[in-house]
């Protein structure tokens, strides 16, 4: 299996480790490696002599992701320290020793996850010295590192491997080791050592089988110790500690779709400044309230509405994109919830975004618990807003509403015109029904004149000419109206009736005791007349002074009760005749409730053979 080589050496300024590859690399890497030292030495480190450690740290740990291309990286997976050596695949870790690399010499070589990114995050790069002098310790000293000790640093609960490359079956039984947490409390004691890697495993120019002392882990916030000494003298031959920090995603800078050009000289030049300072873009954008003083980003980033895609670089150097997860909201929705990043760099492009507020959510998949969160708004176009859209919806509410009401008055119009067709025509049908009943009354009236001409009693004819004439004036001032006062038409049903009787000598009486007031209330005109006629052609004619016709008015509630009865022949109701009288009265009263609503005409015949004939009309809610 081809290992990568760890580092051999080592150049260390100020407590901090630059390790340094010798044999596993070609000239021009060698000739690279030493101008960049050259140039760190010369130009950086002895410049920032005179500045806070912390600066210098921070200098120095960002040239570290320059030459990261010169650490040389073994890898070990994540397993239980239980697991024998044999079944480890080396593809996920990476060593790190202080020392000559000499096999004379033993040394620990710390096996420490990727987790899928090469380089610490930022937040490692300030990490403050392991403090272990505190009382009850079991060491006395506060340092990152020394000349056989060093103080690493791991960010998740992943086990951690050591190999003691010098250590071997040959001279195990002269060394034993021991494994502490937070420097106080012994894990595992003073123990010989026996485990060795296999023949197959090749650590740089090291001897194989050499000594492995297993993987050993802890929580975040505590620090695991392993010390090797020799038994002869227990004096410690070196020592290593890894401190499990939190971390999570720090971004280090941000770009829009606008500014491709400046994206693409980050992504070509992210290698080598990859902690460089966010761009000037920021300051001249924002006032310095408005920006994080660690990052120099803006607290809330607002971009116009064309603005739809973003791009968020992160200071890791990630290298498989499942190590980075993140989630969108929207609104105080999510939009996209959580996901491994698409790229297998510190990207994350988010794509086509509407306006609205937003906050990124960032987290490393090794330590979910700890999430970074950006906040940012794309402020929406003047057809985006609200009252922009309140002000369409109102629009086109009330453009559907002008629709639906041209279509209900249409309708309404049509429907009036429909009903009013129907009127004229209704009304036609009753100007129809009249033209024929005012000749079937003059017929009557002229054969009345008849009989008393052939009686010699011309007097009687006279007296008849005179009140015909009367109701006929009266018919053709009437023939245009509709409805008449019921004064009217009982005074036109007396003059017929006396007519009548010049002829026929029967008895008849209008009875309006009961009766609402007569000049208040109106009829159809001529509705009652025909009615009248066939009480006295069919009813009392051949009676002479025996026959007998009534006409009463009545009022019940709302109701108005007319009762025409005679007491002739009479007739079988069930048997169809020939006259027009009651046929025509029924065609009209049919159409006359037709065309109103809410008052009704009902007629009721009752009659019978030598039983004489009752008429019933009921003008209903006539008297409201």
């Amino acid at each position: 299996m081809k290992q990568e080589c760890p580092a051999k050496s080592s150049v260390t300024y100020n407590s901090i480790l630059l390790p340094i590859s010798d044999k596993s690399k070609t000239a021009a890497q060698k000739a690279a490696r030493n101008k960049a030292i050259y140039y760190i030495t010369t130009r950086i480190m002895l410049p920032l002599s005179g500045r806070p450690p912390d600066m210098r740290k921070y200098v120095v740990s960002c040239l570290l992701l320059l030459l990261g291309s010169c650490i040389c990286r073994a890898q070990i997976p994540w397993h239980d320290s239980t697991v024998d050596f044999t079944s480890i695949e080396w593809n996920n870790y990476s060593t790190s020793y202080i020392g000559e690399g000499k096999d004379s010499v033993p040394l620990l070589v710390t096996a420490i996850p990727y987790n899928g990114i090469y380089s610490a995050p930022a937040e490692l790069a300030g990490a403050t010295a392991l403090n272990m002098s505190f009382s009850g310790s079991l060491y006395n000293f506060r340092s990152n590192l020394g000349d056989r000790n060093q103080v690493l640093y791991a960010c998740d609960s992943s086990a951690v491997y050591f190999i003691a490359p010098g250590v071997f079956a040959s001279n195990a039984a002269l060394y034993e080791y021991r494994v502490t947490e937070n420097g106080s409390r012994v894990i595992k004691p003073w123990a010989a050592i026996t485990q060795f890697t296999d023949s197959a495993f090749q650590l740089n120019t090291f001897r194989r089988r050499c000594a492995f002392l297993g993987g050993f882990s802890t929580g975040t916030g505590n620090y695991i110790t392993v010390e090797l000494r020799r038994r002869r003298d227990q004096s410690i031959q070196c020592a290593a500690a890894v401190y499990w920090v939190a971390v999570q995603p720090v971004l280090k800078d941000i770009y829009t779709a606008a500014e491709l050009n400046d994206l693409l000289m980050h992504v070509k030049t992210n290698a080598r400044f990859a902690a460089a300072a966010p761009r000037d873009k920021w300051t001249k954008l924002y006032k310095p309230a408005g920006l994080d003083s660690v990052t120099g980003l803006p607290k809330k980033l607002v971009l116009p509405s064309k603005e739809h895609d973003l791009y968020f670089f992160l200071t890791a150097d990630i290298y498989k994109k499942e190590a980075l997860e993140y989630r969108l909201l929207r609104n105080n929705k999510i939009a996209a919830n959580w996901q491994p990043n698409a790229y297998d760099n510190g990207l994350i492009w988010l794509k086509d975004l509407d306006p609205g507020s937003y906050v990124l959510q960032m987290r490393y998949r090794m330590q979910r618990q700890h999430v970074t969160a950006y906040v940012f708004e794309i402020t929406p176009a003047w057809y985006q807003t609200m009252w922009f859209k309140v002000a369409a919806v109102l629009l086109v509410i009330s453009f559907l509403g002008s629709i639906a009401l041209l279509v209900t008055l249409r309708r309404q119009r049509l429907a009036l015109m429909e009903e009013q067709a129907k009127k004229e025509k209704q009304a036609l049908g009753l100007r129809a029904i009249r033209a024929q009943l005012n000749p079937h009354f003059i017929f009557n009236a002229l054969s009345s004149i008849q009989g008393l001409i052939n009686k010699q009693d011309m007097d009687g004819a006279n007296r008849y000419l005179s009140d015909f004439g009367m109701l006929v004036r009266h018919s053709l001032t009437e023939s245009d109206t509709a409805y008449i006062p019921l004064q009217k038409e009982i005074a036109t049903l007396d003059t017929y009736l006396r007519l009548e009787q010049l002829r026929f000598n029967f008895a008849w009486s209008i009875d309006c005791e009961n009766a609402p007031d007569t000049s208040a209330v109106e009829l159809p005109s001529l509705l009652l007349q025909p009615l009248v006629e066939n009480a006295v052609k069919h009813g009392v004619s051949g009676m002479g002074e025996q026959g007998r016709i009534q006409v009463r008015f009545s009022r019940q509630g709302k109701d108005l009760l007319v009762l025409i009865q005679d007491n002739g022949a009479g007739f079988d109701t069930a048997v169809s005749g020939t006259g027009y009288g009651l046929k025509l009265t029924h065609d009209r009263i049919r159409l006359l409730n037709e065309m109103t609503e809410g008052t009704i005409i009902t007629m009721q015949v009752q009659s019978a053979p030598a039983q004489g004939t009752i008429i019933r009309l009921l003008f209903k809610n006539w008297l409201a």
